[in-house]
């Protein structure tokens, strides 16, 4: 009888010491103690007191001495470097064994080191499921995929935490293998190349090296479609490629210690899919979600994006009804390098980009180019041949040409930061109370490139900001000679100190007899009217009834009105 009662302590004592977070292990033990006592016929349980252990088990995301909740995620928000994104924060939301305290986009432009500061406590079990505690690297503090984890989505980033920051090296690679066919890696990382070719979508770009530095964590994006559903996988680290905190040496060479296996199959229907950087939604990666959904698909598509920092490249084509929709405004981060540098065509260098769709959303999360001033265009959110599409509730940063729209679009609530020609495109968009904010430098705030058949970009009741100590820009600039129908209009909308005397900013020589340059009431920050007797010639002051026509969506979106 006291041999039972003896197991049942020391059963439970190594489960609570080992911190095992898996709360069907703790149900399991229960079962075990209850059934001991049975057969035992009444033998004294063990003293809870001097065992430290509940029989119960702990509760799910309770906190170890002096460290951070193993049972669950805490987030510690999201905030990025650019305008518009502030922090947000949340506590105890629960998963399944990381713990992340928090993300910030910013880093360096070429990709190569790209600093986020989220950071991930030591891990418990994978969203996945199916491991435990597990023997870690001397000086890792958590892997992910954890160790063992099983049913993984097929696109994990891949994540080392320590103790502090470490930094990535310039030698040496990281390597992903198919432990069936170990024989080549399916995915390689070479740390000593600063750029790559990848295909993204279907379309081929050329990427920052995908490594980056999120606060206490190196994180390793795989390459798109670089795994299989129903796999075994193994990761190996060369030495040099990611550098602990404070020098040494890091490095796997087994096939063992970092192992884990991808869900058998995906999910059964594509109309609600969940993305989450921890494993515990359907897919790991926006671009992974997108892949998923069939081409000319016309059914609609929720895909909720959850917090964190998502890094890279997202493209899709020809898929229609989808909404993008992030779980934190700023604490749901897209952010990532790319320019006309990296790949020199409208088409291939933004950061979030799409062709030929329609009934798009995107909403409630930001978009960030982390491009730097001079790294030339970058686009941080390209629509092209986007028809009946919604952005929404979302910040979008870059500095020159942020927003490159055609087709017919409408933004509401949305803050855009960029300097020049940071609004452009060829297409018909409706801004309704957005802050269209110039940061860094002096420019310009629109490019349109309309033709007289339809209008352009037309802007109700917005905010027309800039960075502290800004002058000389302008609503927006154009080349007569080359499109002399552009059309820019500002209605009801409050202008900064910056936007100078002349307000617009017109070039090419050529008469602008058919030029499209519109504002009514614009006021000051003081909601006082703006004077506008010095504007340009060639630009035109609407009246009451033209400004009521410009006002109603359906009228610029040529009979489309998204409010219905």
């Amino acid at each position: 009888m006291r041999w039972c009662s003896t197991a049942g302590w020391q059963i439970t004592q190594r489960l609570d010491t080992l911190r095992d977070t898996v709360i069907h292990a703790r149900l399991l033990l229960s079962g075990l103690l209850v059934l001991c006592a049975i057969a035992c016929e009444g033998a004294q349980p063990a003293d809870d007191a001097s065992s430290g252990a509940s029989t119960g088990g702990a509760p799910s995301g309770g906190a170890p001495s002096g460290g951070a909740p193993t049972g669950g995620v805490s987030t510690g928000g999201a905030s990025t470097s650019g305008a518009g994104a502030g922090g947000a924060s949340t506590s105890g939301a629960s998963t399944s064994g990381v713990s992340s305290g928090g993300a910030g986009a910013g880093g360096d432009a070429a990709g190569g080191g790209e600093s986020t500061g989220a950071s991930h406590g030591d891990g418990g079990a994978s969203a996945g499921g199916g491991a435990g505690p597990v023997d870690l690297p001397a000086g890792v503090r958590a892997l992910f995929p954890v160790p063992g984890a099983r049913g993984l989505c097929p696109d994990p980033p891949l994540r080392v935490t320590f103790p502090g920051a470490p930094t990535l090296g310039r030698a040496g690679a990281i390597r992903v293998f198919n432990a069936a066919r170990p024989g080549a890696p399916v995915a390689t990382i070479d740390m000593s190349v600063m750029t790559a070719p990848a295909t993204i979508g279907g379309q081929t770009f050329n990427v920052p090296r995908p490594a980056y530095v999120d606060g206490n964590d190196a994180v390793v994006s795989l390459p798109s479609r670089a795994l299989e559903y129903g796999q075994s996988y193994y990761v190996t680290v060369d030495a040099g490629a990611i550098v602990p905190p404070g020098g040494g040496s890091f490095a796997i060479a087994d096939a063992t210690t970092w192992r884990f296996d991808t869900a058998d199959a995906g999910p059964s229907s594509v109309s609600s899919l969940e993305v989450a950087l921890d494993g515990s939604g359907d897919f790991c990666s926006v671009q992974g979600a997108l892949d998923a959904v069939p081409a000319n698909n016309r059914d609609d598509v929720l895909i909720t994006i959850q917090r964190g920092v998502h890094h890279g490249i997202v493209y899709f084509a020809r898929k229609h009804n989808i909404t993008l929709r992030g779980e934190s405004r700023s604490g749901t981060v897209l952010s990532g390098t790319n320019n006309n540098n990296l790949n020199p065509s409208t088409r291939g260098r933004a950061l979030v980009g799409a062709d030929d769709v329609s009934g798009l959303v995107i909403e409630n999360l930001t978009i960030h180019n982390l491009t730097p001033q001079g790294g030339s265009q970058a686009e941080a959110l390209r629509l092209q041949g986007c028809d009946r599409c919604v952005v929404r509730d979302a910040d979008i940063l870059s500095l020159q040409d942020t927003l490159l729209w055609s087709g017919r679009i409408y933004a509401e609530n949305c803050a855009i930061s960029g300097n020049v020609d940071f609004v452009w495109g060829t297409g018909a968009a409706y801004f309704n109370r957005c802050e269209i904010k110039t940061v860094g430098r002096s420019g310009y705030n629109v490019q349109a490139r309309n033709g007289a058949s339809g209008y352009g970009y037309v802007f109700v009741d917005s905010r027309i900001t800039s960075d502290a100590g800004i002058t000389g820009s302008t609503l927006a600039r154009i080349d007569v000679s080359q499109y002399p129908s552009s059309h820019v209009a500002y209605i009801n909308c409050t202008l900064g100190s910056h936007i100078s005397r002349a307000g617009w900013t017109i070039t090419g020589g050529a008469p602008p007899r058919s030029l499209r340059f519109w504002e009514y009431q614009s006021r000051d920050t003081g909601g006082n009217l703006v004077d506008t007797s010095g504007r340009i010639a060639g630009s035109t002051q609407l009246s009451a009834e033209q400004a009521a026509m410009m006002r109603d969506p359906a009228v610029v979106l040529a009979g489309w009105d998204p409010r219905r």
